[in-house]
């Protein structure tokens, strides 16, 4: 928890103490700022005020807008980055797109103004590139660890950086550069079509002698 203030009615009586605000409180304030007024223009004053928080408060746990802005991010991604087990690739995969679908249909305001604030601030970039892009990946290892281990793709596939790229890149360029729904038609096509084709590809061996 990160703290309130307290008020008074006057003098002798007791401050009530207002709501503590948690850090799933913070971080909602921070993606609707975000939201509304961009990377660019959101403060760490305007935030701790929406908050009721002291910006003091803040900067305790995060050294500026930036690492406050990745933890946000972070703390939306648990779902997406938990799918079930189905007891089968293709229906991991599936569960993982469609974890993913929704998020990026939810927050594609968001990741668009987040892309745009990437190219201009360096910071900003690296702590993305370095603190939330590979929670995706632990995510989807999982799941190629599982079918590894029931036979449904050769141990080595899980170390192939195309899938890692193609999984979430197909759903978000539909969802957030092109604008289009990503229904279970199209996530069952990528995984059908795209994914599980890629993990089940075998180099060829050359002969025996």
């Amino acid at each position: 928890m990160l703290g309130g203030q307290q008020v008074g009615a006057g003098a002798g009586v007791p401050a009530a103490r207002a709501p503590r605000c948690t850090d799933s409180d913070l971080f909602t304030v921070v993606i609707d700022t975000l939201r509304e007024v961009g990377f660019d223009r959101m403060t760490i004053d305007a935030v701790a005020a929406r908050a009721h928080v002291s910006k003091a408060t803040i900067y305790r746990r995060w050294d500026g807008k930036a690492e406050l802005v990745v933890a946000a991010l972070r703390d939306r991604q648990v779902g997406v980055h938990n799918p079930p087990d189905t007891g089968s690739l293709r229906g991991d995969l599936i569960e993982l797109l469609r974890a993913t679908a929704a998020i990026c249909t939810a927050d594609c305001d968001l990741m668009q103004a987040l892309t745009f604030a990437m190219r201009t601030n360096p910071e900003l970039e690296r702590l993305v590139r370095h603190q939330v892009l590979p929670a995706g990946r632990v995510a989807s290892t999982a799941i190629l660890v599982r079918a590894a281990a029931r036979r449904e793709i050769p141990p080595e596939a899980g170390e192939r950086e195309l899938f890692h790229d193609l999984a979430p890149a197909l759903t978000m360029s539909r969802i957030v550069a092109h604008g289009l729904p990503a229904d279970d038609a199209f996530l069952t096509q990528v995984v059908d079509e795209v994914l599980i084709p890629v993990l089940r590809y075998q180099h060829d061996r050359p002969s025996p002698a």
